[in-house]
């Protein structure tokens, strides 16, 4: 058997892992953050300054805590997250006794944030940091899963069940629509009568805008081909790839623009959306055709039939991530903001779909969550399934994003307090997201054709994937330090 093939068996055939497990080690990046916060908050009171801790406790906190939580650690994430918010929790209680003891002095930060909150699209570090991680713990994946370091529960399904890489391609497109909402947001306005140029317009700069992406789809196949670069044929098919997903979400989005005129409830339409592709999966052949092997050569469809029809419950998730920006992104309250983007800047009245960002993502929260325990628990919908991308998996990924969200923000607003400095690395990983994910890609596609990563013992794994993150995180700072910032 050749090394290619080894390595495609190594990634196939998976059943994946349990959800509380998952849950378990991702969340090692709100333990992170909230580390973060406590030890920058204690400095500044130290030092009364506001400045960034020393990069390299950012580098161990933010990037090393979450590549030890999948692989070193992966087995014991629970004590993971104890040698992390231990020693932060008893400076936090040093902070405490001497803050108390202390006299009370102005804080000229508090009124900045207030302020700050009056802004239609404020900066929030919360956003930056739910991102910039995610992100980091995606490119860490798709390196570390051609190691045996890295547990074969925490990689890709062949077609049923959950796993942490599962998730992670989910939650990117949620977080890519949480994202685009901001043009939505600034550009909110009454419902307009349908313009067929304006329509066309719209569609053409979407073209254009995510032509780049699509570039990179392309290539990704070509060198895929010519490099006898390890293939997963039911991961998206034969020529369809996850960066080919990413582009056409915001095409779609263009095309279906008076669908969202007609409709303003973006929850609305999405739910629309994925429980209509559940019934086409359970009523029809659907499932059956996406499924079968016999069929795979047949034609241009059948041979990316999973990246094809799982697009829909991407696009949904896409929609989903749109939703949440009227009320996550915002300063202020804007009318019925739980369910729609647009509206008045004041609500006339309060109501129970007009929200503020914490209160709007425990609602959610506590929706999704119930919503998903319903269709995962009931005989009338199809279990778990990343390959077809169904109403199981998109609810599951949009209520574990609602969480995390939470997470983040309720850590903002409890202990991060007057600190107006976020994470150096975080921000620089932030503001190069689509780019610095390719980079991870590249690097990925150096790794394994230099090394043959199944032969790697656990240390030698962890040294290579240790300088990956150093090289990845390296890049981020570069680009950040002289302000050069690449919008893909």
């Amino acid at each position: 058997m050749s090394l290619k093939q080894q390595k495609e068996q190594f990634v196939s055939d998976l059943l994946g892992g349990s959800i509380s497990e998952i849950y378990n080690v991702t969340c090692i990046a709100l333990t992170s953050y909230l580390a973060y916060n406590i030890i920058q908050n204690f400095t500044n009171t130290r030092t009364q300054q506001q400045r960034n801790i020393p990069i390299i406790y950012d580098y161990i906190l933010n990037v090393l805590a979450l590549l030890a939580s999948v692989t070193l650690y992966s087995d014991n994430a629970t004590t993971l997250h104890y040698m992390i918010v231990l020693p932060g929790l008893a400076l936090y209680a040093s902070e405490f006794t001497s803050r108390s003891s202390a006299p009370n002095v102005p804080r000229k930060q508090e009124r900045t944030r207030s302020k700050d909150s009056q802004e239609l699209l404020p900066r929030k570090a919360f956003i930056t940091a739910y991102r910039a991680q995610m992100l980091i713990l995606t490119s860490i994946a798709i390196l570390a899963v051609d190691f045996k370091i890295f547990p074969r529960r925490f990689a890709k399904v062949e077609t049923w069940g959950t796993s942490l890489m599962d998730l992670g391609v989910g939650s990117f497109v949620f977080s890519m629509g949480l994202v685009n909402s901001r043009s939505l947001i600034r550009n909110q306005t009454a419902s307009k009568s349908f313009q067929l140029s304006l329509y066309l317009n719209e569609i053409k700069h979407s073209v254009i805008k995510t032509t780049p992406l699509l570039v990179l789809g392309l290539i990704r196949l070509v060198s895929v081909k010519k490099l006898e670069y390890q293939e997963h044929m039911t991961e998206y098919g034969i020529h369809w790839n996850f960066f080919i997903t990413l582009g056409m979400l915001p095409i779609a989005l263009a095309v279906l623009d008076p669908l969202f005129q007609l409709v303003p409830a973006r929850m609305v339409t999405a739910l629309a959306i994925t429980f209509g592709y559940e019934i086409l999966l359970s009523n029809t052949d659907l499932l059956a055709f996406i499924l079968t092997s016999e069929n795979r050569f047949n034609n241009i469809i059948t041979m990316n039939k999973e990246g094809i029809f799982s697009f829909l419950g991407y696009f949904a998730i896409f929609v989903f991530g749109q939703s949440f920006g009227s009320f996550v992104l915002t300063g202020s309250k804007t009318a019925n903001n739980l369910v729609r983007i647009g509206g008045a800047t004041k609500p006339n009245k309060p109501n129970w779909f007009t929200v503020n960002t914490t209160n709007g993502l425990f609602i959610s929260t506590i929706f999704y969550h119930s919503l998903f325990y319903l269709v995962n628990n009931s005989w009338l919908f199809t279990s778990v399934s990343r390959r077809l991308a169904n109403c199981a998996y998109v609810l599951w990924v949009v209520s574990y994003n609602s969480t995390m969200l939470l997470g983040y923000n309720l850590i903002d607003k409890l202990v991060t307090k007057n600190n107006t400095h976020s994470s150096y690395l975080l921000e620089a990983v932030n503001n190069n997201g689509l780019l610095l994910f390719l980079v991870a890609n590249l690097l990925t596609g150096l790794v394994n054709m230099s090394v043959n990563t199944l032969a790697m013992d656990r240390m030698m794994s962890f040294a290579i994937l240790l300088i990956y993150t150093l090289v990845f995180t390296a890049i981020a700072a570069v680009l950040h330090n002289h302000k050069v910032y690449i919008k893909l």
